[in-house]
């Protein structure tokens, strides 16, 4: 902000400040500086406004004399003189008259230059408009249409104040004018250090835009979202090189290594012999190896009671560099002898946001019985599927202890199955919600919620939900329990021994439904820690599930070992 104040005694005012320069000389140990006014009210003025009195030197004097000037001239005191500048050996004290102190101004300016800055005015009887302001807020108002102008693709544009004059005891007025110079549009946004950066992402994953009216400040902002991209990271907030014709923006990238290999293995002892049982899987992650900001999923786990599951998941964004991506999915899950299932979907997803995206996709699935004489209730079907999904994912990745702060996933799909007898419309919901509370630095609670059912006339045995385990409620085997809808909550106390360690505590509890009864009840409790090491992030839980009026046995407890590893 500029504001001329052209005045004889302003011009007094500054001719005492620079006769002091001529005492630097003085011992440096005891200056000491006094502020004061003939007027008592201005004295108790002055001291209200505050300044320091003592001083090590001359320099650091001046500059408190500057300070006080300034804020003087900021409270509204523009007519603040020096009558006298005296020094005493040490002392140095000015006599100072501060004048009306004015409370506000009126700006007056064309209607049409307040509606490009965005303010309403004050209408006059004689067509003149004006807008009025605090001049103790003066300073920030400057700013602040500084700033909207340059977010109008005007950043060079610049606000003065001319003409500046008192009207009453309070009340100043003074001209506005606005220089905007030529607006400014993006031509071109160029990538530093990772020159392979899928360019699609400028577009419809950052919201930067060539051709667009140029806001540097907004860009800076919008590029701060890369950290909710565990497959780069920016080293520098984003420049700007002006040319006679063109406006050119730089992002400085660096690739991040983000390929994940999550290992697993479970202990626990087998309920009728009470042998040691083995189980785990295998999970690989593959991201933008392509540098197309590709996800590549492949999951393995073999859990106890010989169930086996075999997942890859593929996703695609932004194909043909339009703003919707894809989903690709196959999951085959077998129950030891008893039967199979084999479900495929495909999606078509839009990102919200950053951190947001919304599904649309179909959904088949296939179960066939492989010994149909074990159980009556394992029936051959096929399901056709409708499916709607949401997601949501806030990272910190210069956590590497607790990367993902929280998550959310709401699913509905309405489904019809078919068994060689009937046909059956059925509606499935799924809804998953986590997220880590931090107390201090030191203290967090973390709450996972997981919510699913299926709402049907009649249920299937190879059709009800699985669940149980490390990614659900701990202290149970692997997708041991079977049921229409369950509800569950995990919860854990965490607390952070260093940067690259952690201990915890587990309390989960659920509550499901099975076709023949209901408000099923369960427990699990136990501690666990993490720690990073150079192979990666290696967490231990050891948990024991109860089952609601069971009595407590430590045999029950679980073991879970599981190693993540990004290369």
């Amino acid at each position: 902000m500029k504001i001329r104040f052209v005045t004889s005694q302003l011009k007094l005012f500054f001719l005492n400040i620079c006769m002091l320069a001529a005492f630097n000389s003085a011992n440096a140990q005891d200056l000491q500086l006094i502020i004061a006014s003939s007027n008592t009210q201005e004295t108790k003025a002055i001291n209200t406004i505050g300044y320091s009195k003592l001083f090590d030197n001359y320099k650091t004097l001046l500059l408190e004399i500057e300070r006080f000037k300034n804020v003087a001239y900021r409270l509204g005191y523009i007519e603040a003189t020096v009558q006298s500048t005296t020094k005493n050996n040490l002392k140095t004290s000015i006599q100072l008259k501060l004048g009306p102190k004015y409370e506000s101004v009126q700006l007056y300016a064309d209607k049409v230059l307040f509606e490009l800055l965005d303010i309403k005015p004050i209408e006059t009887t004689d067509s003149l408009t004006y807008y009025q302001a605090k001049v103790s807020g003066l300073e920030v108002l400057m700013n602040q249409l500084t700033n909207s102008l340059a977010s109008k693709s005007y950043p060079f544009a610049s606000v003065t104040l001319n003409n500046i004059k008192p009207i009453s005891k309070s009340i100043l007025k003074a001209d506005l004018l606005v220089v905007t110079k030529k607006a400014r549009q993006l031509n071109t946004v160029e990538i530093k250090g990772y020159d392979k950066f899928p360019r699609s992402f400028i577009k419809h994953f950052l919201g930067i835009k060539t051709n667009t009216p140029f806001d540097l400040k907004a860009i800076q902002t919008k590029t701060e979202t890369l950290d909710q991209l565990n497959f780069t990271k920016q080293l520098r907030p984003a420049e700007v090189l002006f040319t006679q014709d063109t406006t050119s923006v730089y992002l400085y990238l660096q690739k991040n290594k983000s390929n994940r290999f999550d290992g697993f293995i479970g202990f626990g002892s087998e309920e009728t012999t009470r042998d040691l049982e083995l189980n785990g899987y295998l999970y690989l992650n593959l991201v933008n190896n392509l540098n197309y900001g590709e996800t590549f999923i492949l999951n393995y786990r073999s859990d106890e009671n010989d169930l086996k599951t075999f997942e890859t998941k593929l996703t695609l964004p932004y194909l043909f560099e339009s703003p919707i991506g894809s989903e690709l999915k196959l999951n085959i899950f077998k129950k030891d002898s008893m039967f199979t299932t084999a479900e495929q979907s495909v999606n078509l997803f839009y990102q919200l946001n950053p951190k947001q995206r919304l599904f649309l996709g179909i959904q088949t699935a296939q179960s066939n019985a492989l010994d149909p004489i074990e159980s009556s209730n394992i029936v051959d079907y096929k399901i056709n599927a409708y499916e709607l999904r949401y997601t949501y994912q806030n990272r910190t990745p210069k956590d590497i202890l607790f990367p993902l702060k929280s998550q959310m996933e709401v699913r509905f799909s309405r489904a019809t199955r078919k068994t060689s007898t009937a046909t059956t419309n059925q509606s499935i919901y799924l809804l998953k919600a986590s997220h880590q509370f931090n107390l201090n630095t030191s203290n967090s609670i973390y709450i996972a919620l997981d919510a699913q059912g299926i709402d049907s006339k009649n249920y299937l045995f190879n059709e009800l939900l699985r669940f149980g385990g490390i990614r659900t409620i701990r202290g149970f085997e692997e997708n041991s329990i079977n049921a229409s809808a369950f509800i569950m909550v995990a919860s854990e106390y965490r607390f952070r021994l260093s940067p690259s360690l952690y201990v915890h505590s587990i309390i989960d509890a659920a509550y499901f439904n099975t076709p023949t009864k209901i408000d099923q009840k369960l427990v699990g409790i136990g501690l666990g820690f993490g720690v990073a090491t150079e192979a990666g992030l290696l967490r231990f839980n050891i948990a024991n599930g109860q089952v609601e009026n069971q009595n407590f046995k430590f045999s029950d407890s679980k073991v879970h070992l599981s190693l993540t590893a990004t290369f």
